[in-house]
């Protein structure tokens, strides 16, 4: 790998690490092991998509979203802990009240939390991100960290290394053909559902006895519409419309699990309606939403319904600055390696729904970021944790 810096850090330094999700922890976890100090920037609140995740199993096992070195931390704080076989499979609270939690209360940890505290901004202190100076220059200096507390407020925060664990999070698209935007949506768009039925700030009194309307096909709307068929299948008082679209030869692959369990099941209140997309959203004094679609053929199909179910479909980068939108991928470099020196994008694998893939990926991504920041490309904490757990009971 060749840089036109020094990407080495020695401890004592300072690591940002921004979200407090599976990556994020870990990755303060792995940096705390090394003696770097960390400072832990959460939108919300730490394992918070696991606990909205509930009670559906994870798409991965334990060996594939915990590791030695997470088991070992929380062992040290909790002599009775008891660590899951690596085959079992965590359901999404498991997985936050058994592992992440505890892990994010250890000692190593808890101080350096700041949980609903979102960073809405990160500069360099002293120069600007188009400022010609030398990239070992750049790298010297501190970054500037803004985070707008909900109970602090706004207050800045500084580091000598920033790591982004916040990956890939959910974007609302459209609902309009191509994912655009219809006609009245942006000023609706806040009273949606947006929780499947198995999730746990979902309200049942949202569906129960009314007409709800489906408006996309992301894996999140797969999951609403097969979740309300097995628990609402049989209401004859509650009414699902589902709008997907005419060419099924573009369906993913969870559209048409969806699309085949609804037709087997044979439930009379859920239709599928085809349509190219919503036009139109109206919503009257009595709250009714009243729905234009554009169908294959350029007509339109006028529809009531009670309420609007809007599953995110799009996905991008949480970059928030002018800096992190400007940091691209070094070619020929790792995929965390950014052209600004010293900022790290580390993105998670899904464990909630697809390939089951767990976090494998970014464990090593992990280990070899700080192989980096160490100075030693052979430095494998999880190895020798895991050497360590084999050979005795107590690290």
């Amino acid at each position: 790998m060749q840089l036109d810096w020094d990407p080495e850090v020695e401890t004592p330094a300072t690591i940002a690490i921004i979200g407090g999700g599976p990556v994020g922890i870990e990755a303060a976890i792995y940096a705390r092991f090394l003696g770097y100090f960390v400072s832990i920037f959460e939108q919300r609140r730490v394992a918070h998509r696991m606990l909205d995740w509930h009670d559906r199993a994870l798409a991965a096992s334990v060996g594939e979203c915990t590791t030695p070195m997470g088991h070992a931390a929380i062992a040290a704080q909790n002599p009775e802990y008891v660590r899951r076989p690596p085959s079992d499979v965590f359901t999404g609270r498991n997985y936050a009240e058994e592992y992440l939690l505890p892990l994010a209360k250890t000692d190593l940890l808890f101080d350096d939390i700041h949980f609903l505290s979102p960073v809405v901004d990160v500069s360099r202190c002293r120069t600007f991100i188009t400022d010609e100076i030398e990239k070992q220059e750049r790298c010297n200096e501190e970054f500037r960290i803004l985070v707008d507390g909900r109970h602090r407020g706004p207050w800045v925060s500084r580091a000598d290394v920033v790591i982004d664990c916040r990956g890939q999070f959910q974007k609302p698209s459209g609902v309009a053909p191509g994912g655009g935007l219809a006609i009245g949506e942006l000023t609706l768009r806040d009273t949606f559902l947006l929780h499947a039925p198995l999730d746990r700030k979902f309200e049942a009194k949202s569906v129960v006895g009314k007409h709800v309307c489906l408006v996309e096909q992301s894996i999140r709307a797969c999951l609403f519409a097969t979740e309300y068929l097995q628990q609402f299948g049989d209401d004859a008082a509650s009414r699902l419309t589902w709008a997907v679209r005419p060419d099924r030869t573009k369906d993913s692959a969870a559209v048409a699990k969806a699309l085949h369990t609804i037709e087997a099941k044979q439930a009379h209140n859920v239709v599928v309606l085809e349509s190219l997309g919503v036009e139109q959203i109206h919503r009257n004094e009595a709250g009714t939403y009243l729905m234009k679609f554009l169908r294959d053929d350029d007509s339109i199909v006028e529809m009531q319904c009670d309420a609007i179910a809007s599953m995110t479909i799009g996905r991008t980068c949480s970059l928030s600055s002018e800096l992190m939108a400007s940091s691209t991928q070094m070619v020929g470099c790792p995929n965390f390696v950014t052209s600004e020196p010293g900022y790290y994008v580390l993105r998670g694998g899904s464990i909630e729904d697809g390939a089951g893939v767990g976090l494998s990926e970014s464990f090593r991504n992990i280990r070899e970021l700080f192989a980096i920041l160490a100075g030693r490309q052979d430095l494998d904490l999880y190895d020798i944790i895991a050497k360590q757990q084999a050979g005795t009971t107590e690290l």
